[in-house]
């Protein structure tokens, strides 16, 4: 399964939930690739400063991470199985792009973003996200089961 978070700039939301949800998938061996991309950014962004230090903190780097749009992986962008947008209106958008209903996953509520906040709201957005990306991986399991 090949799983593609989404959110607005790639450089906070989305990479965290990536780079966390690598980690989750190499410890319950999901046959699952992560990738992710924003709908508002350009390509080769770095992820922002905070990102990557409350990533170390857990134990992961993404110092070389750069952002995608989204835009540059059509038309590719039908081998991927699940889109999992940060908020309702990123699902929207997605559906705009012709990404069908049924291809996207969303979380409990909205993962605000953090951009430009102070680093206390970084660490509260990575908790956010390791909690709604555990229920991910239980679906992800499911999804398997079918």
């Amino acid at each position: 399964m090949k799983i593609l978070f989404v959110c607005s700039g790639n450089t906070c939301r989305s990479p965290m939930a990536e780079a966390m949800f690598r980690e989750i998938v190499k410890e319950q061996e999901l046959n699952v690739e992560c990738c992710s991309a924003g709908v508002l950014t350009y390509t080769g962004s770095p992820a922002s400063e905070n990102t990557i230090e409350v990533l170390k903190e857990i134990g992961i780097d993404i110092s070389n991470f750069r952002s995608t749009d989204i835009k540059s992986l059509f038309p590719e962008i039908d081998t991927i199985d699940l889109f999992v947008p940060m908020t309702y209106t990123h699902a929207m958008i997605l559906m705009q792009y012709g990404i069908e209903k049924k291809k996207i996953y969303l979380f409990d509520h909205d993962i605000p973003d953090p951009y430009g906040r102070d680093i206390e709201v970084y660490r509260k957005t990575r908790d956010d996200l390791a909690e709604q990306l555990e229920k991910l991986a239980e679906f992800v399991k499911k999804s398997e089961n079918i």
